[in-house]
């Protein structure tokens, strides 16, 4: 059952589970048995969590803010998410189907990062990266930001943003263990989901705490709603993105890096101040203007680093030894996206939740369903599951 629910959930079609039962195991196992078995375990893991969340809910405020008490807190507690995107048959032969809608829906999906990291007496990085400067990862960003639907970097800018402390100039904080999130709920849900997961995870009593995310609104609705003890930190490769792509429509070579060194000094102020300037001079973007446009460009920018100024004090993050980007929610999305996004891939509302869930498992550090299977097998023979002391 355990490889039968681990091909199913992490390889990138039951048909292809089916396959590997078959070549690596010896044993001949439908796509619809391994598709069966696969929606009950995740639907047996979505119900605790379920319960998980309903009893974080019922606690007083003092003891959420505490953390559990049966795991050691990080000195680090990062919390990332963002989202991805999947296909969803809500309305699949519905004749009131609306107009407008489709199939595609949004994952959210969040990593609850323990980290530990040097706290420094002044910036450790105050020079701006050369690489930085004309950097293919940044254009990279500034193109998908122009597109609609969710942002999934390819391999080759994950590798730019993911950037080692060294490429930024200072020692940036280790990962000591991540945990993972993902759901197709909706993000009021996801938020009580996701401050849950953290509560277990011990962050509420971390040494330092910090929140990382692009600019996306329902991003930074749950951290004010979950998270606002949290340092705020807008990705930086995100940031840079929006100043590269107004840069563009500048006839100065220099504006680019120029915005970029403010950026990384703190000073982005400096940066709005020369967008209204240039925006005053070539006009505000008509309603119907395209994405492309060079006034559409320059307002989303400024409007952008208007709206997340208070989030962009990376001098003070450096200085704390926390993370500028939010490169290992970007990769865990595609880990995820693997298994459930394809254009041929068609879920319902049901399974999906139960790969979702499973997926999360499996890439979670403390292994989760390891404990799973112990109740699961008590739940099937009668048999007590004892908690072992800590």
């Amino acid at each position: 059952m355990q490889k039968m629910v681990w091909a199913g959930s992490s390889l990138g079609s039951f048909a292809v589970a089916e396959e590997a039962m078959r070549e690596l195991c010896g044993l001949s196992i439908s796509a619809r048995r391994i598709r069966r078995l696969v929606k009950q375990i995740g639907t047996e893991r979505v119900e605790e969590r379920a319960e998980a969340v309903e009893r974080f809910c019922q606690m007083d405020l003092p003891k959420q803010q505490a953390g559990s008490q049966a795991i050691a807190p990080p000195e680090i507690g990062v919390i990332s998410m963002d989202g991805g995107r999947y296909q969803r048959r809500d309305h699949f032969g519905d004749k009131d189907r609306p107009a407008e809608s489709n199939h595609w829906k949004e994952d959210k999906v969040a990593c609850l990062l323990s980290m530990r990291g040097q706290v420094h007496a002044n910036d450790p990085s105050p020079e701006f990266p050369e690489w930085l400067s004309n950097s293919s990862a940044v254009a990279e960003l500034a193109k998908i930001a122009e597109k609609a639907g969710g942002f999934e970097p390819s391999s080759s800018c994950q590798q730019h943003a993911a950037g080692t402390g060294e490429a930024f100039g200072y020692k940036s904080p280790e990962l000591v263990s991540r945990e993972v999130l993902a759901s197709g709920a909706d993000a009021e849900s996801f938020g009580w989901q996701l401050a849950a997961a953290a509560w277990q995870r011990g962050f509420p009593a971390a040494q330092r705490q910090v929140f990382v995310a692009d600019g996306a609104h329902a991003n930074w609705t749950i951290h004010r709603k979950h998270f606002s003890h949290a340092v705020p930190i807008l990705d930086l490769m995100h940031a840079l993105s929006y100043a590269y792509a107004a840069a563009e429509c500048v006839e100065e070579d220099a504006a680019y890096p120029r915005w970029a060194g403010w950026i990384w000094s703190g000073e982005v102020d400096r940066v709005i101040q020369e967008l209204r300037l240039l925006q005053e001079r070539i006009g505000q973007p008509p309603p119907d203007v395209g994405a492309s446009d060079p006034r559409r460009r320059v307002h989303r920018a400024m409007t952008y680093y208007e709206n997340h100024r208070a989030r962009m004090n990376y001098p003070e993050y450096r200085r704390l030894g926390l993370p500028l980007t939010s490169s290992h929610i970007e990769s865990t999305i595609k880990l995820i996206a693997t298994r459930v996004k394809g254009s041929e891939k068609f879920w319902s509302r049901s399974i999906s939740e139960a790969v979702l869930q499973l997926r999360a498992d499996y890439l979670s550090s403390s292994r989760p369903l390891d404990t799973f299977w112990v109740r699961h097998q008590a739940r099937q023979t009668g048999v007590n599951a004892y908690h072992q002391a800590g």
